[in-house]
C-alpha cells in the first residue's frame, strides 16, 4: 500500500528531505508525524475503509500530510481544484454524498497529538486509494476509482525515468489528475525530494529556475507545455536528466528540436487514459523518431495492452482499438455501474478471459512490439493534457436559454488542440454563453472560440460540415499598435497572441488561453529582461492593468526608434557598397536535391510566404548616417529552370552567383531546377541578412509554408517573428543592461600592443579543406577543463598556428550570437558580431570566457577604439552547432549539400557538429593571402589537438 512504502522510506532515511515548498524543507519524518495526526482526527470523525474524502486545500506540504492521512485510514481521497466553478463543485459533491470533506478550515481546527502515531486498518493492493475527474458526455464529471497498485506499479522497475533518493521531481500538475500521482508519490515512495511548485501554469523561465534553484532532475509536462516551451526558449530543459511529456499527440518538429538543443536530456513519450493510472506505454524518443509519427511505445511495468477487432486480437500492424489490462485499471466509475459495464469488459487475450479497459484509441502493433497510435473511434478530444468530451460541452451549451442549436468543433494549431463552439440562438451573445460556460465548465474544457452562426452548413451525408465551422473562426491578425510605451508593448503582444488590440478586456475573455498566458509572459520577460509570473496576469488580466502593473515594477520601454542596422550589419552593407554590388563571397548558399513529387508553385509560394514574414529577408538597406534595414516592397527572386542532371549544379550555382541588390531590397534569391529524376533547390541570402543560425530557421519556415500551400491554405506559423526595428529595440534593451564603460576599459587593456599574425606568401591550391572529427573527444577535453567546445577549440587553433608561424601573441576572432533572449531566435537576419581572443598570454579557456564575458560592445567600437587597428586577428575559430537546414516537404526525400562560404578573415577555422550529424573540421583561407601549406599544417594540427 501507498502509505505502507512511505513508512519504509520514512525508517530508511528520517531526515532527508521529502517536500520543499517555498524557501522550506519538510523531511520523511516531519511529513510521517503531521500525516499521523491528521489521521487520527479523520478516524475520529468516522473516516475508514470505503470512504471518498474529498480534500479541498491549496497545494502545500499540508495537503500532502492530508493525502497520506486519508489513506493511513484506509479511504480514498479526491483532490478538488479550489478553481473550479461553483456548478462543476456542486456536481461532484452530488458524487459524494454524505462524505466528510477536508478543507483549510477543517485543518486548521484539527486538535493535534504529537507523538501519537496512528494504526492503519488492514486492506489489500486493490483498495480503492485515489479518485480522478474526467469530463462525461452530459457535461458533468466522471470519477475515476484507482487502487493503490495502479499507482505503486509505476515505479516497480520503472522503465520511463529513474526514481530513486537522487531524484527531485516538481508537482506541477493539476491537483485533480493522475499526473498528480505521478510526480509526488514517485518521489515520495522512492526516496527523491518533491518540490511544490504553486505558480501556474509553468513557464519556460520556471522550469529553468527549477533546475537551476532547485536541482531539479525528472520533469513531467503535457503535450501542449511542451512544445510551448520548445517554442519559446528550449535550452529551459538543458540540465534535466528526463523529460517525460503525454496527455496529447508529440509533435515530432518539437521533440527533434528538444534532441537537437539538449542531446544529453533523456525524452519520453507517455500514453495512457486516466483510467489505467497516467501511463499504460512509454517510448524513449530517438532521434531516428522525429521523421514521422512517434511512436506510443512499450507497455510500462505491471501493464499489457492489446489491439482489438471484431473481438480478435488484431496481427503486427493491423489496426483496432487499444485495450489495457493490467495492475493499473482503476476499479471503475464511482456512481455510475453502467459506464463502468460498458468500458471496463472481459475479452479473451491467447483463449485467457481477462478484464481491460477499451480505450476508444485506435491503434496498432508492429513486430518488435511497439505499439502506434492511429486516432480516436468517438469525439473525444485531449485538450492541454485533458479529456474533453465535446458533446458535454454542447449538452451544457444547450442548456443555456436562448440557445437552439451548437456544435463543438476541434482546432489543431501550435499549442495542440483547442475547441470552438459555433451556436445558434435568440438573445443570447457570445460573450454572455461563454461566460455561462465558464460558470460551469472546468477552465481547460471552455472552448477558446464561441461564435454565433445564423446556420450549420450541412455536408453530402447531412451530418454538420466541421471545415465549413471552421471558416467562420476570425482570423488572428494582430492589429497594429502604434507607440513605444509599455502599455504599446503589452498591446502589441496581447493583439499578436489574441488578434484584439482591446486594452481594457481581459486577456481570457478574449481567447486567452493558460498557454497563451505562459507565451505572453515569455515574450514579456525576454523584451524586458526579467521573469514575469503568470500569476501576475491573472490579478491584472487586460493589457492596461498589466502594463501599469509592469510599470510599477521597475519595467520601463527604452526603446529606439526604427530598425537600426547592427553593427556588424552594417559592415556587410558598406562592403557591397564598396564592391558596387558585385560582392558574391557575401552570398551564403543553401543547396539540396529533392527526390519526389515537388510541386513548384507551392514552392514559390512558400518563398514569398517566408519572405513576408522575415522583415530582414524584403528589406532596403540604407547606408546614411543611421543605417536600417527598412520595409521593402519587392516579392523574393524565384527562378525556375529546367536541364538535364549533369547540367542542374553548374546552372544552379551561376544563377545563385549573380548579385545580390540590398539597396533595392533584394538580399536573396530562390533557385529550382527540375531535371529528369530529380530537382535541385538552392537559395543565396546576402550575409547582411543572413547567419549560422538563420540556416534552419529559413528551412523550418519554408517546410511549414509548402505543407500548407500544397493543401491550398495559407500557412500558420506558431509565432510571428520580430520585425527589424523589434529587433533593434530588444538589443538596444540587451546592451542598456550592460556595463559598456567598464568593456571598454577592458578591451583597451586586453589589446594593448597587441601584434598582427604574418603567414608565408601566398600560394596557388585548394582553400577549403575538410576532414572528420571526433566531437565526443572534444567534449571529454571541454569537461575535463571545465570550458566549453569553444575553448578546446580555441586553444587548439592556438597551439596550431603557434607552431606554424612561431608566434605566440595573437589575437584570434570568434563569432558571438546576438540571440540572447527567445524572441531573437526567430528571426532569419545577421544576428552576430565578433570578439578578438588574445592568446599567448594566459590559457584558452581563461581568455575565451574573459572576451565573452566582454561581448557586449560592438566589435567595430572594440577595434576603433581599443587600438585604432581594422584587423585584430587575421585567424577566426567557431563552432557551428545549430541544427541542419533540413527540408521536410510531404512525400519527398530530400539532401542537404553543405556548401562552404568564402572565409572572413585570412585563415577560417570551424569545428561544424550539427546535433545528430557526422562532426567535421572545415578550415579555410583567403586564397590571397595565406598558403595553402599554411591550410594543411593547421588542419593537421587541430586535429592532432583535438583527438588528444
Amino acid at each position: 500500500m501507498i502509505h505502507e512504502v512511505f513508512r519504509g522510506r520514512v525508517l530508511e532515511q528520517p531526515d532527508a528531505v521529502a517536500l520543499v515548498h517555498r524557501e522550506g524543507t519538510t523531511s520523511y519524518a516531519e511529513l510521517d508525524r503531521m500525516s499521523d495526526e491528521i489521521a487520527l482526527e479523520l478516524a475520529a470523525s468516522g473516516i475508514g475503509k470505503g470512504n471518498v474524502v474529498p480534500v479541498v486545500l491549496p497545494l502545500s506540504p499540508v495537503l500532502v500530510a492530508t493525502l497520506l492521512a486519508v489513506l493511513k485510514c484506509g479511504a480514498a481521497y479526491a483532490v478538488l481544484d479550489r478553481s473550479w466553478p461553483a456548478e462543476r463543485l456542486r456536481r461532484i459533491d452530488s458524487l459524494l454524498p454524505g462524505q466528510v470533506a477536508v478543507a483549510d478550515a477543517a485543518v486548521d481546527a484539527f486538535p493535534r497529538r504529537p507523538g501519537t502515531a496512528h494504526q492503519p486498518p488492514p486492506i489489500t493492493d486493490e483498495t480503492a486509494a485515489m479518485v480522478f475527474f474526467t469530463a462525461g458526455s452530459t457535461g458533468g464529471p466522471k470519477a475515476v476509482v484507482s487502487p493503490h497498485q495502479a499507482t505503486m506499479r509505476l515505479f516497480q522497475d520503472c522503465v520511463f525515468a529513474t526514481f530513486d533518493h537522487t531524484t527531485v521531481m516538481p508537482q506541477v500538475s493539476a491537483v485533480p489528475w493522475d499526473a498528480f500521482a505521478l510526480e509526488l508519490w514517485g518521489v515520495l515512495l522512492t526516496g527523491g525530494t518533491s518540490v511544490l511548485v504553486e505558480d501556474r501554469p509553468l513557464t519556460p523561465a520556471a522550469v529553468r529556475s527549477l533546475v537551476s534553484g532547485h536541482g531539479v532532475n525528472t520533469l513531467f509536462l503535457t503535450t501542449s507545455l511542451f512544445h510551448l516551451v520548445v517554442e519559446e526558449d528550449v535550452e529551459a530543459f538543458a540540465g534535466l536528466d528526463t523529460l517525460v511529456v503525454g496527455g496529447e499527440k508529440l509533435s515530432a518538429r518539437h521533440a527533434g528540436r528538444l534532441l537537437a538543443a539538449c542531446p544529453e536530456v533523456r525524452l519520453v513519450n507517455g500514453y495512457g487514459p486516466v483510467e489505467s493510472t497516467v501511463f499504460a506505454l512509454t517510448h524513449d524518443v530517438r532521434p531516428v523518431d522525429v521523421v514521422g509519427e512517434v511512436p506510443l511505445g512499450r507497455p510500462v511495468t505491471g501493464t499489457s495492452v492489446h489491439v482489438l477487432a471484431d473481438g480478435r486480437e488484431c496481427g503486427p500492424g493491423e489496426v483496432g482499438e487499444l485495450v489495457v489490462a493490467g495492475d493499473g485499471l482503476a476499479l471503475g466509475y464511482l456512481g455510475d455501474p453502467g459506464l463502468t459495464a460498458r468500458k471496463f469488459v472481459t475479452a479473451s487475450i491467447d483463449g485467457y478471459p481477462i478484464r481491460v479497459y477499451r480505450t476508444g484509441d485506435h491503434g496498432s502493433v508492429d513486430a518488435d512490439g511497439v505499439f502506434h497510435f492511429h486516432g480516436r473511434r468517438d469525439r473525444q478530444v485531449k485538450v492541454r493534457g485533458h479529456r474533453v468530451e465535446p458533446a458535454g460541452i454542447e449538452h451544457v451549451a444547450a442548456g443555456v436559454p436562448g440557445v437552439r442549436r451548437c456544435a463543438v468543433v476541434p482546432v489543431a494549431d501550435g499549442e495542440g488542440t483547442r475547441l470552438a463552439l459555433f451556436f445558434s440562438g435568440d438573445g443570447v451573445s457570445a460573450a454572455g454563453l461563454a461566460d455561462r460556460l465558464r460558470a460551469s465548465l472546468p477552465a481547460y474544457s471552455v472552448p477558446d472560440h464561441v461564435v454565433a452562426v445564423s446556420t450549420f452548413p450541412l455536408s453530402p451525408n447531412g451530418k454538420v460540415d466541421s471545415r465549413k465551422l471552421l471558416e467562420a473562426l476570425p482570423e488572428a491578425v494582430a492589429p497594429g499598435v502604434a507607440g513605444d510605451s509599455v502599455e504599446d508593448v503589452v498591446a502589441a503582444e496581447f493583439a499578436a497572441l489574441l488578434g484584439s488590440a482591446d486594452r481594457d478586456r481581459s486577456f481570457f475573455a478574449l481567447g486567452g488561453t493558460s498557454l497563451g498566458a505562459v507565451r505572453l509572459c515569455t515574450r514579456l520577460g525576454a523584451r524586458f529582461g526579467r521573469a514575469i509570473p503568470v500569476s501576475r496576469l491573472m490579478s491584472a488580466p487586460t493589457a492596461t492593468e498589466f502594463a501599469a502593473w509592469l510599470t510599477s515594477a521597475g519595467i520601463s520601454s527604452g526603446l529606439p526608434h526604427g530598425p537600426v542596422l547592427t553593427p556588424m550589419q552594417h559592415s556587410f552593407v558598406v562592403r557591397h557598397a564598396l564592391a558596387g554590388g558585385l560582392d558574391i563571397e557575401n552570398h551564403c548558399p543553401l543547396m539540396w536535391t529533392i527526390a519526389g513529387p515537388v510541386r513548384p508553385a507551392a514552392l514559390e509560394a512558400a518563398v514569398q510566404d517566408v519572405h513576408r514574414r522575415h522583415g530582414y529577408l524584403h528589406a532596403r538597406y540604407t547606408d546614411g548616417d543611421e543605417p536600417q534595414a527598412v520595409e521593402g516592397e519587392r516579392p523574393a527572386e524565384f527562378v525556375r529552370l529546367v536541364a538535364e542532371r549533369e547540367d542542374a549544379r553548374y546552372l544552379l550555382d551561376v544563377h545563385l552567383s549573380q548579385p545580390l541588390d540590398l539597396a533595392a531590397g533584394v538580399p536573396w534569391r530562390a533557385v529550382l531546377v527540375q531535371t529528369p529524376d530529380a530537382w535541385e533547390f538552392g537559395l543565396a541570402v546576402h550575409r547582411a541578412a543572413f547567419d549560422g543560425w538563420s540556416r534552419h530557421r529559413l528551412a523550418e519556415d519554408l517546410s511549414v509554408a509548402y505543407r500548407a500551400r500544397v493543401r491550398g491554405r495559407e500557412p500558420r506559423f506558431a509565432r510571428p517573428a520580430p520585425t527589424p526595428a523589434d529587433t533593434a529595440r530588444i538589443l538596444a534593451s540587451l546592451a542598456d543592461a550592460a556595463d559598456l564603460a567598464a568593456q571598454q576599459e577592458f578591451w583597451t587593456a586586453e589589446l594593448a600592443g597587441l601584434p598582427g599574425l604574418v603567414f608565408p606568401a601566398a600560394k596557388p591550391g585548394a582553400y577549403v579543406l575538410e576532414s572528420p572529427v571526433d566531437v565526443a573527444a572534444v567534449d571529454a577535453a571541454a569537461r575535463r577543463s571545465g570550458a566549453g567546445r569553444l575553448a578546446v577549440l580555441v586553444d587548439a587553433v592556438a597551439r596550431a598556428v603557434s607552431e606554424h608561424t612561431g608566434q605566440a601573441d595573437f589575437g584570434i576572432g570568434v563569432p558571438v550570437t546576438q540571440r540572447a533572449t527567445e524572441a531573437l531566435e526567430l528571426p532569419v537576419g545577421c544576428l552576430v558580431d565578433t570578439v578578438c581572443v588574445r592568446v599567448g598570454n594566459r590559457p584558452a579557456a581563461e581568455a575565451v570566457a574573459r572576451a565573452l564575458a566582454n561581448a557586449d560592445l560592438p566589435f567595430a567600437e572594440v577595434s576603433r577604439r581599443a587600438t585604432g587597428r581594422q584587423a585584430l586577428y587575421q585567424v577566426i575559430a567557431a563552432v557551428q552547432d545549430s541544427p541542419e537546414p533540413d527540408l521536410d516537404l510531404p512525400g519527398c526525400r530530400v539532401e542537404w549539400h553543405d556548401e562552404p562560404t568564402a572565409p572572413l578573415a585570412e585563415l577560417q577555422v570551424e569545428l561544424i557538429a550539427p546535433a545528430g550529424a557526422p562532426a567535421k573540421l572545415r578550415v579555410s583561407r583567403n586564397p590571397d593571402r595565406v598558403d595553402v601549406t599554411t591550410m594543411s599544417t593547421v588542419l593537421a594540427s587541430v586535429l592532432g589537438a583535438l583527438a588528444t
